[in-house]
């Protein structure tokens, strides 16, 4: 390859991760509860505004800087370590959310606040040292089972849903023979949004180097030998607050992502900081007469004629600050 066509591709590249960064997917692992997302459920690690957010620095990054590689965890590869989500990181605090039984199946949830289709697989390490994160080499070793809805068994799952904003609820199940007091579930999202060259030498989007977000949650596989009913072992080891609803004990998941000002208050950057700060901690304190929390954004106007007007008024606006978030262009409800 000569200079002159290498520095083409470099440039195409490079023009490529820009676009990437302006439709960039967003999505988490809830269950069990991720390192990133675990303040959601009243664990007593910090708040990390942007969970939804673990793309290993963005594809540009991930891709150009650091040549294909992520933290296990999600974290830019480039990052001190330890890393913000890996072992001895400001969010990973070793805390088991979930406890299993070898063989079981288990429920999973992914919620996907700006789905660009592709592909979910999770991985499982045992941890030997807690003191240092398990390898990536470890968790490509131990791919779970999904189960479908038919009993069919396979190692991704492929995005069917073209809904902007989705939650998924998958089946895993834990290899037989397997137990570990402590164990990270690694959870990979490909997304399927970027232009590239496929395997067969056509292009085509959904194919070349892809974002990718990662979440690690921490669970236990152990025998169920103290007598115990069944489902004591998808318990976690902190209970997880409960609310009121209708005279019943429900358990209560935070899951806004973003909050503002509201009423009087709107257009106030100090009020939408305050919003932000206290509707998402927990326990929330989040007047409705003075704040509100988004969940979704629609294009309108003529910018809503435009393809993928919408997923992008949920990528500029369901973070903070908002990025290119305009009236003109984005409602937010």
């Amino acid at each position: 390859m000569n200079l002159r066509t290498e520095s083409k591709i470099i440039l195409v590249i490079l023009a490529l991760g820009v676009f990437v960064k302006e439709i960039v997917s967003h999505g988490r692992l809830m269950e069990p509860p991720a390192r990133n997302c675990m303040w959601r459920f009243g664990y007593p690690t910090p708040v990390n505004y942007d969970d939804n957010q673990l793309w290993c620095g963005g594809a540009a990054v991930m891709n150009l800087q650091n040549h294909g590689k992520c933290g296990v965890c999600g974290d830019n590869y480039a990052d001190p370590v330890p890393r913000s989500h890996e072992a001895g990181g400001e969010y990973a605090s070793g805390i088991i959310v979930r406890r299993y039984a070898p063989g079981q199946t288990f429920d999973m949830e992914i919620e996907l606040t700006a789905n660009h289709q592709g592909t979910f697989e999770f991985k499982l390490c045992p941890v030997k040292d807690p003191s240092y994160e398990v390898t990536q080499e470890c968790l490509d070793s131990h791919h779970l089972k999904l189960i479908d809805a038919t009993g069919l068994v396979a190692e991704k799952y492929v995005i069917m849903s073209q809904e902007k904003r989705k939650t998924f609820y998958l089946q895993a199940k834990l290899p037989p023979y397997t137990s570990c007091s402590h164990c990270v579930l690694q959870w990979t999202y490909i997304a399927a949004n970027t232009w590239g060259t496929c395997a067969n030498g056509t292009e085509a989007v959904g194919c070349g180097a892809q974002e990718r977000f990662i979440n690690c949650a921490d669970i236990a596989v152990i025998q169920n030998t103290g007598g115990r009913p069944p489902n004591f072992l998808t318990n976690s080891i902190i209970p997880t607050p409960n609310i009121r609803v209708g005279g019943k004990k429900l358990p209560f998941v935070l899951r806004a992502q973003v909050c503002v000002a509201r009423g009087h208050y709107i257009g106030d950057k100090e009020m939408d900081s305050w919003c932000h700060q206290n509707c998402l901690r927990f326990p929330p304190n989040c007047p409705s007469d003075k704040c509100k929390c988004l969940s979704g954004c629609n294009a309108v106007g003529s910018f809503k004629e435009q393809e993928g007007s919408d997923v992008y008024c949920m990528d500029q606006c369901l973070v903070y600050p908002p990025k290119n978030c305009t009236s003109e262009r984005c409602s937010c409800y």
